[in-house]
This record gives C-alpha cells, structure tokens and sequence, in this order.
C-alpha cells in the first residue's frame, strides 16, 4: 500500500505526486522535489493528500512551482508529528 502524505511533511523522493483535495476539486499531479514540504492548498489546506506516481531520477532540471492553487507550506508554523 502506497503511503500518503500530507502538507508540511517532507517530500521524501523527488517525483510526480497524485493530489486528492477534499472536495472542491478532481484530482491532478503535481511534481514535487525530496527535502522540500509538501504544501497546503489554499481552499481545502491541511485536507489536501500526495501519493507518489512516479519517481523521477533526475529532478535537477525540474523547474520549481506550485500550482496556483497551492501555497508553501510555513517553515515558521510547528508540524505536529503523529
């Protein structure tokens, strides 16, 4: 069973991730790099999961952004572990 991850855990392979809002949206893929934070969603924020789709080799030329609908997760702001 695929693990899902939620915002503000680390990205813990660099990758194509699966995106399953709450309801306000349909799914999408998103790529997200390792050691990065997953982010928030700026409708459904912390409801917002990642799956990995597929693993990417080599993200180096991988060009960061979010989708508009995302916003970084703050670094400032403790992440509950558990």
């Amino acid at each position: 069973m695929k693990s899902k991850h939620r915002p503000g855990e680390l990205v813990p392979e660099s990758g194509v991730y699966r995106v399953t809002h709450e309801e306000h949206r349909l799914m999408h893929e998103a790529t997200l790099l390792s050691g990065d934070r997953f982010p928030m969603c700026r409708q459904c924020k912390r409801q917002v999961r990642f799956e990995l789709r597929r693993a990417l080799k080599n993200p180096t030329p991988v060009v960061r952004g979010y989708h508009a609908i995302f916003e970084d997760y703050p670094d400032s702001e403790p992440f509950p572990v558990g």
